[in-house]
């Protein structure tokens, strides 16, 4: 196995909260998921987050992108994930990308853990947001395993 931050990063997501800490999260037709994708060709990983966050859920991101987690992920596929914080934002809920994103809507935290309507990897995203970087707010390297693997 890879060794935590070897793999090169393919994707992003992004933590997008309300005033009441709540989650926002996108449907795409199956499960819910934070929203996020792909970095394409020559896209900074930053311009992804932000691309991808104005697609999936028509909200601009007006403040700081804060790196929260390069996460390894090995729960289906093996590829390296950059999990961001939104810090403000503006906008109506409406995604722009109808034929990937059904809905978009905020959970609360409560309705998060163990819900089968949201991708795993998306869950163990939102715990390690949750127990590293609430605590402490610096970047880290995890493991997207069940429980996730965190290094500081």
């Amino acid at each position: 196995m890879a060794e935590l931050g070897d793999l090169p990063s393919n994707g992003v997501n992004v933590i997008v909260q309300n005033k009441l800490g709540h989650y926002l999260l996108v449907h795409d037709g199956k499960k819910w998921s934070l929203p996020g994708g792909g970095i394409k060709q020559g896209e900074t990983s930053n311009r992804a987050a932000l691309r991808e966050t104005l697609e999936e859920t028509g909200l601009m991101v007006i403040g700081k992108l804060i790196l929260v987690a390069d996460v390894q992920l090995v729960i289906k596929w093996k590829h390296k994930v950059l999990l961001f914080k939104a810090i403000d934002w503006n906008g109506i809920i409406n995604p722009l990308m109808k034929d990937e994103i059904r809905e978009a809507r905020f959970f609360k935290p409560e309705q998060i853990k163990d819900n089968p309507d949201i991708y795993r990897a998306q869950r163990v995203f939102i715990q390690i947001f949750e127990t590293a970087y609430l605590k402490l707010p610096l970047p880290v390297y995890a493991l997207a395993s069940d429980p996730p693997v965190i290094e500081w």
